[in-house]
């Protein structure tokens, strides 16, 4: 059972499903069938252990369940909020196969909830006596390797461009979708074992990673995501043209200097950072919000629940459709034409594979247009790191075991395109660890 989403909260800007109380949590829980090999761990990047959690929720267990969350994953709060269980976990439930799956992350929240209200002890710091770590970037998969180094007694530091961590959920993911209390709980967590981290602090140098590993850093795990925003030609040099990035974080930091009351926006893309564009655009009261993907309705990359969302804020679909012209005066875009399309070959979702479909065409008005067309890496690794290879839009390349081709740098999460959501760069961030004390452990560094 989950709860139902809130619309009004949306538009606050509160969060958009109340916890479970402690009568549904347990009523939840006790639809769970126990299964011995159960298939909803298998379904878990991150490796947090759902059914140990909630079978410990079924007994009364709550503090325990509070701790098996916490103990592995680093991240564990926020992904009660971000996971796309029916991805992943849910997906694999065997309930599926009878009637709605477990509500794992509705579990999973009230247990980290439960945890923080109610007491549980603070974890302990390591004997930090096996040597130093450097990581770069405080996001998920950053604060994931973190916390699994310094349970392996590292001493941990984190280098971060940003003056607060959390990465993603903290400077782009809207308020209506994951709370500040379950970052900052997360962080406090990190924090309790010992890791330190240092703000504000660029790598600006090409000498700064080689120093590292020079003086006293055994290894370097790269995390700093990735943070520039494809923007098509088609807009650029237009006032009124954004990316998704900037906008979100503006919402984040200074939503009360935005006024889209009575105004038209339209959002490029059928991804999660689209469709949250969209839907912070609604609440903050757009009289119009068209979504135009050149993917159709089926085909969208956003999460189903996404979708609904964005439904319940009354959001207009335009997909499977191509914007071909920009009406403008004085640099700012004033409408759009475009039409609706066909794949040349299905399944392959490209401008190159598009049909156009004649007598489709269509116009909107607009005074605001967002890009949500996805990211790339920034330029600075390449510049900081020579010689370290990288792939198409920036990507770091690594092995099987996070190595990148330079001894003692490893990389996981976005930057590696192996962590494309917040628990898949958990799991990055754990596995990179075990890789790090592998590498150490054999006289690396």
């Amino acid at each position: 059972m989950k709860k139902p989403i809130n619309p009004e909260q949306i538009r606050n800007f509160e969060t958009m499903r109340k916890t479970l109380s402690l009568q549904d949590a347990i009523k939840e829980a006790n639809r769970c069938l126990l299964c011995y090999d159960a298939p909803c761990n298998k379904g878990c990047p991150a490796g947090t252990d759902p059914a140990r959690f909630i079978r410990q929720i079924r007994f009364y267990n709550f503090k325990g369940a509070a701790r098996t969350i916490r103990n592995n994953n680093a991240m564990g709060s926020v992904c009660s909020f971000l996971c796309p269980v029916e991805k992943l976990c849910e997906k694999e439930c065997s309930v599926l196969a009878l009637e709605d799956p477990i509500n794992i992350n509705g579990l999973q929240r009230f247990a980290w909830e439960y945890g923080k209200n109610n007491g549980i002890e603070k974890q302990q710091t390591g004997k930090q006596n096996q040597g130093n770590v450097a990581i770069i970037g405080a996001g998920p998969a950053g604060m994931s390797c973190a916390a699994e180094l310094a349970k392996m007694d590292y001493k941990v530091t984190i280098f971060e461009k940003e003056e607060e961590s959390g990465g993603v959920a903290k400077w782009n993911i809207p308020d209506f979708r994951i709370t500040k209390e379950a970052i900052d709980y997360d962080l406090s967590n990190l924090k309790d074992l010992g890791v330190e981290i240092i703000y504000n602090k660029k790598i600006e140098s090409q000498n700064e990673i080689p120093e590292m590993l020079s003086n006293g850093f055994k290894s370097v795990f790269l995390a700093s995501g990735i943070s520039e925003a494809y923007e098509l030609k088609l807009f650029k040099g237009h006032s009124n043209a954004t990316n998704y990035s900037a906008f979100l974080r503006e919402i984040k930091t200074k939503r009360n200097e935005i006024y889209l009351n009575g105004k038209n926006v339209v959002i490029i893309g059928g991804g999660s950072v689209a469709i949250d564009s969209a839907t912070s655009a609604a609440a903050l009261g757009a009289k119009k919000v068209y979504l135009i993907s050149l993917e159709h309705l089926n085909e969208l990359p956003a999460d189903k629940e996404e979708i609904k969302i964005a439904r319940l804020m009354n959001i207009v679909f335009k997909a499977g459709s191509q914007i071909t012209d920009v009406i403008s005066t004085d640099n700012e875009i004033t409408g759009l034409k475009g039409i609706e399309i066909d794949w040349i070959e299905p399944g392959k979702f490209n401008p190159e594979n598009v049909r156009q479909i004649d007598g489709t065409e269509f116009s909107l008005n607009v005074d605001l247009l967002i890009q949500a067309i996805g990211t790339r890496s920034g330029r600075e690794l390449e510049k900081t790191i020579p010689g370290i290879h990288t792939k198409g839009h920036g990507i770091i390349v690594i092995n099987e075991d996070m190595e990148t081709n330079i001894e003692g740098v490893f990389a996981g999460g976005d930057i590696s395109s192996t962590g494309a959501t917040v628990v898949q760069a958990v799991g990055d961030g754990k596995k990179a660890a075990i890789s790090i004390d592998n590498f150490i452990k054999k006289g690396g560094k």
